[in-house]
């Protein structure tokens, strides 16, 4: 693709392990989130996402904090989404984004092309389950709007996780409360302004019995890039999926070869979000 891609899952190399904590300095932290790794704690770590300008950068972060309740309970990880600017070629100015209330975690922060809505998952007061999908729409000074959940058509009682975005619009996400393959599947869902399609499973030839995390389309090399732990005791690595071109609609041109589900997702028709998530601005 000719833009830096939300969770870039080309990475050079070996996937290298790390632990997802704070104690860094700015640069470090930066560093430390160029490309996708593993940690003990998370497992699948994506990497930093980028506009398409290549001058902001959306990434999380953990640090052990004390629970809001209980002055002798231990600390918990919370997680935290930070914002950097690129200054001349250096990332600096980092700032950590308020996009959901003290003491409640927001992860995997994905961006569109223009910087002008922040998608992330948090477990926040007001999920539907554990973590949910949340979007928040940017400001030009890049402050973050109210976090608005993605409803029910997105969220379930469990986990939903590693939100990315595909030509604008299209929303893929690992999920693992519905019935799938096993684990975390992947999903995707048409996202137009404030409307989404229900979500739809991307099925057995990119899915699993063990978790996928994350996918990334590749049109100039018909193919796709599948994160996933499928690999012997349960190793995360990327994996390559075949595709090839469709001849029923314009938009979208790579669905999964010898599937149907991403042809699904892709030409679904678009559906208001319910009145308690996503709500038209007045």
């Amino acid at each position: 693709m000719t833009r830096s891609i939300i969770y870039s899952l080309l990475i050079s190399g070996t996937i290298l392990a790390s632990q997802n904590t704070f104690a860094q300095a700015d640069s470090k932290m930066i560093n430390d989130t160029m490309e996708g790794s593993v940690s003990t704690i998370d497992g699948y770590v994506p990497d930093m996402s980028i506009t398409e300008d290549g001058k902001t950068a959306y990434f999380s972060k953990g640090t052990y904090e004390k629970p809001l309740y209980g002055v002798f309970s231990k600390k918990e990880l919370v997680y935290h989404v930070y914002r950097a600017e690129n200054v001349n070629g250096e990332w600096t100015n980092i700032t950590k984004l308020d996009v959901c209330p003290k003491h409640y975690s927001a992860k995997h922060p994905t961006v569109t092309a223009d910087g002008s809505r922040l998608f992330f998952a948090s477990n926040m007061k007001g999920t539907f389950g554990k973590y949910d999908i949340y979007v928040a729409d940017i400001a030009a000074d890049g402050t973050p709007g109210v976090s608005k959940n993605l409803g029910p058509k997105v969220n379930t009682k469990e986990d939903e996780l590693y939100p990315s975005i595909y030509n604008e619009t299209l929303l893929f996400f690992a999920s693992e409360g519905r019935d799938g393959y096993g684990g975390l599947d992947l999903y995707a869902s048409q996202v137009v302004k404030n409307t989404l399609t229900t979500s739809v499973n991307l099925g057995g030839h990119i899915n699993s019995n063990s978790d996928e995390y994350a996918i990334q389309l590749s049109p100039e090399k018909k193919m796709g890039f599948v994160v996933s732990n499928r690999g012997f005791n349960n190793t995360i690595s990327q994996y390559t999926v075949a595709y090839g071109r469709s001849e029923k609609q314009d938009q979208y041109n790579d669905v999964a070869k010898n599937d149907e589900k991403l042809q699904t997702a892709m030409n679904e028709a678009a559906y208001e979000y319910v009145n308690t998530s996503f709500q038209d601005e007045e």
